[in-house]
């Protein structure tokens, strides 16, 4: 009896959560990123698309990023630097978190596509812990909404990060390295 009473708080809990996620206009694509976890909470992780600055926030917020659907290159910079390659459909939902790793200085990141498909994961209970943490931490943290003011300062303020990155993913793929991805089939609304 405990065991039913705790699914059904989960898939209650999960189902309110849901259904806190923004539609993508009509023709574009909405990527989420999300820090569900708070290790290294005070450090800003900024956020990239290619060469476009998206923003910066820390633990607390979330980005929702609406876009062409297509092939893009996200990227995260703190002390270090971690891609992910994407393949976005129209009229889909993508959640990318941005997971801190312990760094030399301060916080490293790892951007981890979420996989809304339980067999990707261990266990069911691997699964739906990650799912409840994303989804909690999109429904009760606050949106960070980047004004063109930031957007522009941003970028001339990482305008050489953004060149060495972009260097550096273009000499990476070279070498064959892999990335993690979000494939279409990877939509939160599938």
């Amino acid at each position: 009896m405990k065991k039913i009473l705790v699914l059904a708080l989960a898939i209650l809990s999960i189902t309110v959560y849901s259904q806190e996620l923004k539609k993508p206009s009509e023709g574009k694509s909405i990527v989420y990123f999300v820090r569900s976890s708070g290790m290294g909470a005070l450090i800003n992780f900024k956020y990239f698309d290619g060469e476009k600055y998206l923003g910066k926030f820390n633990y607390g917020k979330y980005l929702v990023y609406e876009c062409e659907p297509g092939k893009h290159i996200f990227w995260s910079r703190s002390e270090n630097t971690d891609f992910i390659e994407a393949d976005l459909e129209a009229g889909k939902i993508y959640i990318v978190d941005s997971e801190a790793q312990m760094g030399a200085i301060k916080a490293g990141v790892e951007l981890v596509p979420f996989n809304p498909k339980p067999e990707s994961y261990k266990t069911p209970k691997k699964f739906e812990r990650k799912k409840a943490a994303i989804l909690k931490s999109i429904s009760e943290k606050k949106e960070y909404v980047a004004t063109d003011v930031d957007l522009k300062e941003g970028f001339q303020e990482y305008e050489s990060i953004i060149k060495k990155s972009t260097e550096k993913y273009n000499k990476l793929k070279q070498k064959g390295e892999e990335f993690a991805k979000v494939l279409p089939e990877m939509s939160y609304n599938n």
